[in-house]
Order: structure tokens, then sequence, then C-alpha cells
């Protein structure tokens, strides 16, 4: 049992690890890629409820900023601000006082050359990248641990 358990998280571990090096790689490389005009179409909060296995549930809010651009004549829509994972919070207030962008705004959207359709409105920045690159980290510690314990024989309590 502990085999699967230390394997799981260690692989768990690797991909959130991974992912996040994705992150911060692509965020670097869009402080040079080609700009264009956009506009934003809608600058809101977004609700969603998350549900507990216990049955129980809580409202999560998240700044939701979406805009669009043209590159050679074809539309195209996106929500990507930043990279990195979108923030939710237990607050709409505090949800609110992230949202920096307003409807209508017109605004200057990154492209990737490449990839038209992956944009970014704040190249650089990475937002809960730090937080996937952290949490892997955890993982592969901890599934890590539990490998070593399970191989020595050690028993896990």
């Amino acid at each position: 049992m502990g085999t699967v358990f230390g394997l799981l998280f260690a692989g768990t571990g690797l991909f959130l690890l991974i992912r996040g090096l994705l992150q911060f790689r692509s965020s670097k490389a869009s402080r040079d890629w080609p700009t264009i005009e956009g506009q934003v179409t809608q600058a809101m909060v977004d609700m969603s409820i998350d549900r507990d296995e216990d049955g129980s549930s809580s409202r999560k809010y998240a700044p939701l900023v979406i805009y669009t651009y043209a590159i050679l004549g074809r539309e195209y829509t996106s929500d990507q601000v930043a990279f990195g994972s979108k923030w939710r919070y237990t607050s709409r207030a505090k949800a609110e006082s992230k949202l920096r962008y307003q409807s209508g705004e017109q605004v200057i959207v990154y492209y990737n050359p490449e990839n038209p359709t992956q944009t970014v409105l704040e190249p650089g920045a990475v937002g809960g990248a730090w937080g996937t690159l952290l949490i892997g980290i955890v993982f592969i510690i901890v599934g890590g641990f539990v490998l070593f314990n399970t191989v020595q024989g050690i028993p896990m309590k």
C-alpha cells in the first residue's frame, strides 16, 4: 500500500513540477512576443461552488477578464491574463479587488507567433506558478519519503 501511495504522490508532484516549469518558460518567452491591440469584452467576478466529500459546499470567486483580438483578419477570444494558476477567493470583495481591467477597455495583447491562441495581457507574470512548483516539490518529497520507508521496511503509522 505504501508503494502505491508513494508512487502516486511522487508522480503527482512530478506532474505539478513540470507544469510549473513550463509556465515559467512560457511567461519568460511572452516578454518577447509581438503585440496587437485588443478589447476587453467582459470583466467580472465569476462565482463557482465547490462541493466537499461530506456534501458541504463553499463559494469561490475569481476575477474573469475576457478579451478579443484579431490577427491577420481572424478574430480570437481569450481569458488568459497571465501565466500560472488562476486564483480563486472565498471573498467576492477580494476577487473584485484583483480585477484590473474594465469592459470596453483597449488592451495590449501579447501573442505567441507560433500559436496565436496563446496570449497574455501581462507578459512575464507567473501568477500561481510558484504555488504549482512548491506543491509539486512537497508532493515529491512526501512520496519519496513514503517510498524510502516502504523499501526500508519501516511501517507507516
